[in-house]
Parts: structure tokens; C-alpha cells; sequence
């Protein structure tokens, strides 16, 4: 299961590529020092930064818009 499942898996399409949605010098399957691309450079999120922080900062309140942060919302209907 992906949290993103409704979203194609970005291809690797070369340097000479003008589609935004692809990668152009990462290779999953290129050979780089006898590993692969991939296992040299794993994806990773960071679960409170992309999913809990509310955007505030030094200048101000929070700016993104997160739904399932609403006040009196249940843990539930969070979670679904």
C-alpha cells in the first residue's frame, strides 16, 4: 500500500526529458561503485514535516490547509 497510490511512479526518461513529472539524472537501475542508483539513494519522508506540521513559522500562523487536523474531528475520520 503507497500513500500516494493514485499517482503513476515517476520514470527515469534522461537529461534531454521535458516532462516535469520525470526524473532526468536519477536511475534507479544505473551501476554506480557496484550498487545500484537506487540502493545508494533510498527515498525517504519525514512523517511530521509532510504530514503534521501546520506551516507556522517565525512569521506567522500555519498555512496549509490539513484536513484532518480540523478542531473536533474524530481520530477515526482522521485515520481513514
Amino acid at each position: 500500500m503507497s500513500y500516494f497510490d493514485k499517482i503513476e511512479q515517476i520514470q527515469y526518461e534522461g537529461t534531454t526529458s521535458d516532462n516535469p513529472l520525470a526524473f532526468r539524472y536519477y536511475n534507479p537501475d544505473e551501476i554506480i561503485l557496484g550498487k545500484r542508483m537506487e540502493d545508494h539513494l533510498r527515498f525517504a519522508a519525514c512523517y511530521w514535516h509532510n504530514f503534521c506540521w501546520n506551516g507556522s513559522d517565525m512569521f506567522g500562523i500555519g498555512t496549509f490547509d490539513r484536513p484532518w487536523q480540523t478542531p473536533g474531528r474524530s481520530t477515526r475520520t482522521s485515520k481513514a
